[in-house]
């Protein structure tokens, strides 16, 4: 801007003539509105260019939240027509994982029992017997 546009904004109050002692804005006479009227003319095409790319965008944007949406519902379908087998799976693969833990729990129960069978002494049957005739004959006296 030249120097002289700018002193061209400011006129003066007082009476034609010689030099004015006070001067005022031409925006206060013509009020900032008008002043700035060419200025915001020329910002009305980018304005409307950015009305409508924002427009465009929020559709984009509606577009593919409601994509997403369609996405989610129809994996959460899926999700719950396949947790049934899912369940079936899972509940198989727990019982064979039992099954073979007490198949193994009874193995080692029976190779203690045989070698507890093999080490015990044959005391032990004899008191067993002398037990278990002993309880037979107090049974048998309480009648």
């Amino acid at each position: 801007m030249r120097w002289q546009e700018i002193l061209d904004r400011f006129r003066p109050v007082t009476a034609p003539g010689g030099a004015a002692e006070s001067a005022e804005h031409v925006a206060a006479r013509t009020g900032v509105a008008l002043e700035l009227a060419p200025v915001f003319a020329a910002l009305d095409g980018d304005l409307a260019t950015a009305a409508r790319r924002g427009a465009e965008a929020r559709s984009r944007a509606e577009r593919v939240l409601d994509e997403a949406r369609r996405d989610a519902a129809a994996r959460v379908a899926r999700a719950h027509a396949g947790a049934p087998g899912l369940e079936a799976e899972a509940a198989a693969t727990v019982r064979a994982d039992a099954e073979s833990g007490d198949e193994a729990a009874l193995r080692d129960a029976r190779e203690r029992t045989d070698a507890l069978t093999a080490e015990r002494s044959p005391r032990i049957d004899e008191a067993a017997d002398a037990v278990v005739a002993h309880l037979v004959e107090d049974l048998r006296g309480r009648r």
